[in-house]
């Protein structure tokens, strides 16, 4: 039973050499089907590297900040940074962030996107040296206009509708607006200029309104210069009837002094009389 045993198995491992010696006899002679990796990449649809792509035409980025890729990742390695802008009361995108490290490639971010941002891109070489390499940020997963038309192009997807033109009505709003502004700026002109004729008007007014103000300011001085003068004339009256007054006693100083001397006289005229009498 030994014996038998160990010819089936060398029976069954001859059987296999003798099977693959035959491929490889059948596809001596054919032409290779093999690529030579690094020279020549495969051209095929794989999911490989995810990436956001922009309009092929206008280069317009296509990202609406909707977030449905980001709540469908069953391994939750897509971040979006969004903003709502307050003129157009719109998402803007600030940033947008997928973890390769964690992604698993599953492509449910590429159907539900609605404006076929997020796409699978044919780039599968992602080794790096650390995890945070593998985050991927918005700078290095846009396309740029020539790689998205050629995914585009490739994986047949429709181009984007192009936004309604609303600049244009708001355009002609503000022509339209601008006119009536224009206008009214123009009426508002000569209105200014009469309001600059009228101010030097106004200033002329006061002006010579001013000049009899002027005038009466000096009869206004004068009277009260009157005054003082009238109030001085008092004064310099009675100083003038203290002058009489002190020329009175001066004259009767001199007076006196006057009488004193022709006393003296008389005395002096008796003592010369007494010495001239004879004496008894």
């Amino acid at each position: 039973m030994l014996g038998l045993s160990l010819v089936t198995r060398a029976k069954d491992s001859l059987y296999q050499i003798c099977r693959g010696l035959k491929t490889v006899a059948m596809h001596t002679f054919r032409e290779p089907i093999t690529q030579v990796y690094p020279d020549k990449m495969p051209d095929t649809h794989i999911r490989g590297r995810l990436a956001l792509a922009v309009n092929p035409e206008s280069g317009e980025h296509l990202c609406i900040s909707c977030r449905q890729c980001e709540r469908v990742c069953p391994d939750k390695c897509i971040e979006i940074t969004a903003h709502k802008s307050p003129e157009t009361n719109k998402l803007e995108l600030i940033d947008f962030k997928i973890d390769h490290g964690l992604c698993m490639f599953c492509g449910l971010c590429t159907e539900v996107c609605p404006t076929s941002c997020i796409i699978n891109t044919n780039d599968f070489e992602m080794s790096e040296y650390s995890r945070e390499a593998l985050v991927y940020d918005l700078r290095k997963l846009t396309l740029s206009q020539e790689e998205s038309g050629y995914y585009f192009d490739r994986k047949d997807i429709p181009l984007p509708k192009p936004k309604p033109a609303k600049a244009a009505p708001a355009a002609g709003a503000a022509a339209g607006a601008a006119k009536p502004a224009a206008a009214a700026a123009a009426a508002a002109k000569p209105a200014d200029g009469a309001a600059a004729a009228a101010k030097p008007a106004e200033a002329a007014k006061p002006a010579e309104a001013a000049k009899p103000a002027e005038a009466a300011k000096p009869a206004e001085a004068a009277k009260p210069a009157a005054d003082a003068k009238a109030v001085e004339k008092p004064a310099e009256a009675k100083t003038s009837e203290d002058k009489p007054a002190d020329a009175k006693e001066e004259k009767k100083a001199d007076t006196g002094e006057k009488t004193e001397e022709p006393a003296d006289a008389k005395k002096d005229a008796e003592k010369k009389e007494g010495e001239d009498k004879p004496k008894e």
